[in-house]
């Protein structure tokens, strides 16, 4: 249901996402009511600059915030047991995500909607870059940069790439992509989620609302995703077999057209192969042609803090995978390295997850690994026969100790498999200062 103006809404978290929603519902002519766990201090210059402020709970959600609103838009940093949604929904009251509320309004366009444990932002952009190469005007957003809230108000654009994540799919209830992606699924945010099979249905509801008019684009490769049976039509990628978008010896295929050769493309990476798959398969589906498909990947040199090498010295290679923030992540940045070649930076926030399959690929490519953050411990305890430890509690140190050990030909590698906020405000400032340290800088952790 599409409300009508006026009506009350209720924006639950002020993040970026949430504060993008309160814009576009003031823009509307909507009235608006905010809360938020932070406090009024801490929200006085977003609460300030509002429009059509119909009042801000700040401290808390207390229930009261819920009188006569017609609809709650929430951020996804909110879980979805959270009080004040529960007692929404007991009322009658909708709650949406912020990414529904925004596509809502824009249900004529064609979305294509990515989602996964890792990739997602780099094919997100794939997709968006292809359909521009193709004279489409295409913009790419959620939970990758701006708020789809924000794409709807900024407009200019007929296709959108919404990059969604498990905390975004598990709150739709309506949302259809033309064309929905799912890219891999491994264990993570585990903190948020009860168990691998509840990540897993969360991230499954990106697709759970398509019809046989709409296209899914799945993993052959992933187990997890083998048996996954929407009612789109399905079109499989993969690297180890036939499919529609696959793999032959050097070539990058969508079904019998020659894509791209790997050795052209600008990303590194057997993980990008399959990432260069999926955005393809899914650009094509909105109107992408393979030329521009092909000319987008021989450009397209990857995102920040995702597998980009930041320094060189010496001849060891430093390179910064920040985003790699869970266990398959690491897994899939080690395997494109030769054997015993790589010191690696592991730790940080664990959430709940098991680090024992990152034994396998630590054994096989790393000469060492050097162990920072909350949860070094149950690393060190989870790889204790995998590799030489080193229990080094912060980022400098870890890098200071790797320069010392690593020589000509060797790579230093962050891929922390951890969330960074232990020590940093972000996976990109983490990021930003493995790259300043390799380059002999002294920087701090907060």
């Amino acid at each position: 249901m599409r409300h009508r103006p006026p009506y009350r809404v209720l924006v639950v978290g002020l993040g970026a996402s949430g504060q993008a929603a309160a814009r576009l519902a003031a823009a509307e002519g909507a009235m608006v009511r905010v809360t938020d766990q932070r406090s009024p201090t801490e929200l006085a210059d977003v609460v300030n600059g509002m429009e059509r402020i119909d009042g801000a709970f700040l401290g808390g959600h207390p229930t009261a915030c819920l009188e006569g609103i017609d609809l709650v838009v929430t951020s996804p940093g909110v879980a979805p047991t959270t009080a004040i949604l529960s007692e929404a929904r007991s009322r009658g009251i909708e709650v949406l995500p912020e990414v529904e509320f925004a596509w809502r309004r824009r249900m004529d366009s064609p979305l294509a909607a990515v989602t996964g444990s890792n990739g997602k932002s780099t094919v997100t952009t794939l997709i968006a870059d292809m359909l521009a190469a193709s004279g489409t005007a295409a913009v790419a957003g959620g939970n990758l940069g701006t708020p789809a809230s924000q794409l709807v108000l900024d407009g200019g654009w007929s296709h959108w790439v919404l990059e969604i994540s498990s905390f975004q799919a598990e709150l739709m209830v309506g949302l259809r992509p033309a064309v929905g992606v799912l890219l891999n699924l491994t264990q993570d945010h585990l903190e948020r989620h009860a168990s691998f099979d509840d990540y897993r249905r969360a991230k499954l509801r990106l697709i759970a609302h398509q019809t046989a008019a709409d296209v899914a684009v799945l993993n052959l490769d992933d187990p997890a995703l083998e048996a996954v049976e929407p009612l789109a039509r399905r079109l499989w990628f993969s690297i180890a077999g036939k499919a529609d978008g696959w793999l032959d010896g050097d070539v990058l295929r969508l079904d019998r057209d020659e894509l791209i050769r790997t050795d052209a493309m600008a990303l590194a990476g057997q993980h990008n192969l399959a990432n260069a798959l999926a955005a393809a398969l899914a650009a094509r589906e909105l109107g992408a042609t393979v030329q521009a498909a092909a000319a987008t990947l021989a450009s397209f040199r990857g995102l920040p803090h995702r597998h980009a090498t930041v320094h060189e010295a010496g001849g060891v290679r430093w390179v910064d995978d920040s985003k790699a923030t869970n266990v398959g992540a690491t897994q899939a940045a080690l395997a494109g390295y030769d054997e015993k070649s790589v010191h690696l930076i592991l730790g940080g926030l664990g959430k709940g997850q098991d680090f024992g399959p990152l034994a396998p690929g630590v054994e096989r490519a790393a000469r060492a690994v050097y162990l920072i953050g909350a949860d070094a411990q149950r690393i060190a305890a989870a790889l204790a026969n995998a590799a030489p430890l080193e229990l080094c509690g912060t980022l400098d140190e870890a890098v200071a100790r790797a320069r010392r050990a690593a020589r000509s030909g060797e790579i230093v590698l962050l891929a922390p498999a951890c969330a960074s906020y232990d020590q940093f405000a972000s996976y990109a400032a983490r990021g930003d200062a493995f790259a300043e340290m390799a380059r002999g800088k002294e920087v701090g952790c907060r």
